[in-house]
């Protein structure tokens, strides 16, 4: 991995709520119709279903709410066995859940084997999928201080990918050969 970092359910759950409540503020001072309204309602929309799918996770999967959540931003070769396990027919959603599967160090799903912690991951919410995507995306993009570096950190919360690219395309579920 390139970097890593570990969440907590309720951490990661209570840095959604936090985003919603501050993108809720701001929608509030826009003009209802504009693109900036949209866009800012488009983010606290992916935001909510992200928080959905972790305590999906907690409440009714019964993760505890300490349980602990380490992904890491894959390295050319993790992402090139990531695809050489997954089938030539994967789709999009596939894919999502095996770049998952490839950027998780450890969680409660996790296995031994990448193949195994796919299996594992496929019986997870979608939204939560979507939410480790997303995070483990927002780890591979370097800051302007350089990339965040090389230890973990147990901070949590969401990254700028994660933040203020919600909607753009992941490497995860690219279809470029080069993703």
């Amino acid at each position: 991995m390139l970097t890593t970092k570990t969440y907590t359910l309720d951490d990661a759950i209570a840095e959604l709520t936090e985003q919603i409540d501050d993108l809720e503020v701001e929608i509030e001072d826009l003009e209802d119709g504009t693109d900036d309204h949209a866009v800012a309602t488009g983010r606290k929309d992916r935001l909510q279903y992200f928080r959905n799918g972790l305590e999906w996770q907690r409440d009714e999967e019964g993760w505890d709410g300490d349980a602990e959540i380490e992904l890491g931003a894959l390295t050319a070769g993790e992402e090139a066995k990531m695809h050489r396990e997954a089938s030539d027919t994967a789709e999009r959603k596939e894919m999502r859940l095996w770049f998952v599967a490839a950027s998780t160090v450890d969680a409660p799903y996790a296995a031994d084997t990448l193949s195994e912690t796919f299996s594992e991951l496929a019986n997870v919410h979608p939204a939560y999928a979507a939410w480790a995507e997303s995070e483990a995306n927002g780890l591979g993009v370097p800051e302007s201080s350089g990339n965040r570096s090389s230890m973990s950190s147990t901070a949590t919360g969401a990254s700028k990918t994660s933040r203020d690219e919600l909607n753009s395309t992941t490497t995860s579920s690219s279809d470029s050969p080069t993703a």
